[in-house]
């Protein structure tokens, strides 16, 4: 299967979309991890690969790392819901809530 990458800028709410943001501003997330698009990928059954020591390319110098995921969609469709995922898992960490469903 095809796999895409999903990189933190892609997420992140302090990059422009030149920076690399790739989801809407609404959905963009203050210093996404790449622990956390593992964990929503994971369930969201995408197959996540994590490479730790890569660095976006346009900050080759801060190496965030990065998630090949397998593509089953559009990736704009499969980063909001990474996003959408994450936002969710950052409010159950908040209330102690775990759901094993998003």
């Amino acid at each position: 299967m095809k796999k895409i990458v999903i990189w933190p800028a892609n997420l992140a709410s302090g990059h422009t979309r030149r920076e690399g943001r790739a989801v809407p501003k609404r959905l963009s997330l203050k210093s996404p991890k790449v622990e956390e698009i593992e964990k929503v990928a994971r369930r969201l059954n995408l197959e996540p690969e994590v490479e730790r020591d890569k660095a976006y390319p346009k900050r080759h110098w801060d190496k965030t790392g990065r998630v090949l995921v397998a593509k089953i969609d559009r990736k704009g469709a499969i980063l909001r819901d990474i996003a959408e995922g994450i936002k969710k898992l950052r409010g159950e960490q908040q209330t102690g809530k775990f759901h094993s469903n998003l």
